[in-house]
């Protein structure tokens, strides 16, 4: 399947030099083999061009070897993660740290958030800091609370909150990064050097898990100094197979440090080392996440009427940070999940582009999870494009149901809608799951969680459509469009060829779909043991 506007369908491609060089019938491609070529039978097997994820944080994997890995599945109860915790802390040294990460509390049968207390028992004698699913939550337990001098006493912190119980007590949960950093930044880091040489050491095993879901290129999210350094170090020694697309750090601390900074380096989007890294935009954010509660709401959640999310800029702050980085020819990659922080980021564009004229900007929505009809209209007209976050659909869906409810789902990574208005949507998971381009496929088309829920089906968009989502869109989310996305002659020879025929088979059958093997500018980078 070519992917380009007329809906190719071919039966060989022939590559020279990393490019495709003619797409056809067997007989036509077969005319132009030499004796030297190397010919690849896939026995009928379903070519598509490689997938391009547009928004993971990947590099970051690097660094998490020695974390307790709390997901669901395997863990299903709270005692689950006490038990993983524990035998952490058994082999540590009293007083030092215990992190965890991606617990579900919707996934868990306890149907609860641990507290502080439960992470007591995993250890009295040493510091515990969990992370949820998404990275805009966390727990600690009562060592690290004390370590960091959080008590009832502790004002909340701009942006983000401190969990307390009924008598002000803290219940150990940190919502946003203002709170996260207040226990995570107690935690001991390695110095920028050490920091480096473990994501470069631990690259490979991380890459391997992206060439074998098909990903060829990935928009890796929020890039600070060490991980851009350890991307180049990879890209000067010939490492990197993947192609990385980079969103250079706007983030930390919300007030639009960074920008000045990247403009006066000159730095700026469409930079590149090599046509494996380069620079795609710089990431800025709004608001939290829907399953932690956090993403901002126009009204409030449906689990918890009393919460409408965090924001966790201003609109001035905002504003000012995307208008300087239009100015400067910057591309800005706005974290917005709730229909208010959507508000918040269209406002920023909105006058970043008054003010300074530029027609193809791309400036992005990261995200985009709950978007009114008023809005879709809005993003049209301003040229907006969208990394939308439907891999979240099948893995996490049923968490977004309680959230949201059932009069918004329509609302929710409505792909239909951004079709209908001519909104360029790409495709990501933001590292939810498994197989992140085929579950985002299948989320696009199904609209079911793992749950058998469905989340509004009039959302749903074709299989083709769906793909383009992750190919092709994705490339125009980055500007290289006219270089990959789709099997077409000149464009890079970037290719995934899979188990079955997805057009085909029954929709509910597409997230079982197995990658046979990815192709990275004409060399075979993976291919299944089986």
């Amino acid at each position: 399947m070519s992917v380009d506007p007329e809906e190719t369908v071919a039966e060989a491609v022939a590559v020279r030099a990393g490019k495709i060089l003619r797409v056809g019938s067997n007989e036509e491609i077969d005319a132009l083999a030499k004796s030297s070529a190397k010919v690849i039978d896939l026995g009928g097997r379903t070519l598509l061009p490689g997938f391009v994820d547009s928004h993971e944080h990947v590099m970051r994997r690097g660094l998490m070897m020695d974390w307790v890995n709390c997901r669901s599945p395997p863990v299903e109860t709270i005692q689950d993660i006490i038990d993983g915790l524990a035998s952490k802390a058994a082999g540590k040294p009293e007083g030092e740290w215990v992190v965890g990460s991606w617990f579900d509390e919707t996934k868990l049968s306890d149907g609860r958030w641990p507290t502080r207390y439960d992470l007591d028992e995993a250890s009295d004698r040493h510091p515990i800091y969990l992370g949820r699913a998404g990275g805009h939550t966390a727990v600690a337990n009562s060592l690290a609370l004390e370590a960091t001098g959080i008590t009832k006493d502790t004002p909340q912190p701009e942006g983000g909150h401190i969990g307390m119980d009924e008598s002000g007590e803290p219940t150990g949960r940190l919502d946003e990064i203002a709170a996260m950093n207040m226990v995570r930044g107690r935690i001991p880091q390695p110095d920028a050097e050490e920091t480096v040489r473990l994501m470069v050491e631990n690259w490979s095993t991380i890459e391997e898990m992206l060439l074998s879901w098909g990903i060829t290129t990935v928009h890796e999210a929020h890039i600070k100094a060490p991980e851009a350094l350890a991307y180049q170090e990879l890209d000067r020694v010939g490492r990197m197979r993947t192609r990385v697309g980079l969103m250079l750090d706007g983030m930390a601390p919300y007030k639009g440090y960074a920008t000045g900074d990247l403009a006066r380096q000159g730095l700026r989007t469409g930079f590149g080392w090599s046509d494996r890294l380069y620079v795609i935009g710089v990431k800025i954010g709004v608001d939290g996440a829907m399953g932690s509660l956090t993403a901002s709401l126009r009204e409030p959640y449906a689990n918890d009427p009393e919460n409408y999310g965090i924001n966790r800029v201003t609109q001035e702050e905002l504003t000012r940070e995307t208008v300087e980085l239009h100015g400067a020819g910057n591309r800005a990659c706005i974290h917005a999940i709730g229909d208010w922080a959507i508000d918040i980021a269209l406002n920023a564009v909105e006058e970043a582009v008054d003010s300074a004229p530029r027609e193809d900007h791309r400036h992005r929505i990261e995200h985009a999870g709950y978007v009114r009809p008023d809005q879709l209209e809005r993003m049209a007209r301003l040229g907006v494009a969208v990394s939308a976050s439907i891999g979240f659909c099948h893995p996490i869906g049923d968490s977004h149901i309680a959230a949201l409810g059932e009069d918004r789902l329509c609302g929710y990574y409505p792909m239909k809608s951004f079709q209908e208005h001519g909104i360029v949507a790409g495709g990501n998971s933001d590292g939810f799951g498994e197989n992140w381009p085929i579950t985002g496929i299948a989320g696009c088309v199904t609209r079911r969680s793992s749950g058998g829920e469905y989340l509004c089906r009039e959302q749903a968009i074709s299989v083709m459509d769906a793909i383009r989502a992750y190919t092709v869109n994705g490339a125009f989310l980055e500007g290289t469009e006219d270089e990959k996305g789709s099997l077409k002659p000149g464009k890079l020879a970037d290719m995934v060829v899979l188990d079955r025929d997805i057009l085909t088979v029954d929709p509910l059958d597409i997230v079982n779909t197995r990658v046979l093997m990815t192709v990275v500018g004409g060399e075979v980078v993976y291919e299944r043991d089986s």
